[in-house]
């Protein structure tokens, strides 16, 4: 199975490849950036690409894909309206529509988030605009999903380069047991090694439902790992 990662540089990025490395049926793994990543394996082929709204220069490093994962996204504070539009929905539907012309059947795994607005019609802008590149997407791929994760644990000793995100993961980890113990960690959290183990579990085997929720990814991570 070929792969493609976008965003492979970040957080949930990072947890798409090292999962993709370490499954024996990936036998190559391309990670598209701007830069190159420190990040070396014999299967890995990194892509430098600059412009995210034309992939015509690597069209062939994208053909014979089976799945894209794409990890690539911004926070919308700090940012004008217009520039997250142009890297949440822009980027990513552009994307899409070349693997779509060289791969149609692909499995395209889109990170969302938890409060994504399918209707496109709710009062927060970011959800609205997630929710209309979540449609796209889904539109686009008979095998596209959409991932809603809550808050994202890092895994394979990865820390994330935000530091309000790295603050919140430092108050997050105490009360990690007290969840799972309440039977809220389901709804609430997940990890980046589980958000690879089910993109991969979707490309290999779909999934009933087109978007999945935080309790979703994880019930779908179990079942995953327990079928390795």
């Amino acid at each position: 199975m070929k792969v493609v990662v976008f965003g492979g540089s970040g957080l949930i990025g990072d947890g798409f490849l090292q999962e993709s490395l370490q499954a024996p049926d990936v036998t190559e793994v391309v990670a598209v950036g701007r830069a190159p990543l420190s990040l070396t394996h014999p299967r890995l082929r990194q892509v430098l690409h600059a412009d995210f709204l034309d992939f015509t220069a690597i069209t062939e490093e994208l053909r014979g894909a089976d799945a894209c994962f794409w990890g690539l996204g911004v926070s919308s504070a700090g940012l004008s309206p217009q520039e997250y539009e142009r890297i949440t929905y822009d980027f990513t539907t552009a994307a899409a529509r070349t693997l779509a012309a060289l791969n149609p059947a692909l499995t395209f795994v889109y990170v969302s988030g938890g409060g994504t607005d399918s209707s496109e019609k709710g009062r927060s802008r970011w959800a609205r605009v997630k929710g209309r590149t979540e449609n796209e997407l889904i539109a686009t791929f008979p095998n596209g999903y959409a991932l809603r994760p809550g808050f994202v644990r890092p895994s394979h000793d990865r820390r994330s380069k935000t530091t309000a995100y790295r603050w919140a993961n430092t108050l997050v980890t105490p009360l990690a047991p007290l969840l799972r113990l309440l039977r809220l960690s389901p709804a609430l959290m997940t990890s980046t090694a589980q958000l690879g183990h089910v993109a991969l579990h979707l490309a290999r085997h779909g999934y009933a439902r087109r978007v999945l929720e935080n309790r979703d990814i994880v019930s779908v991570a179990t079942q995953a790992a327990n079928h390795a």
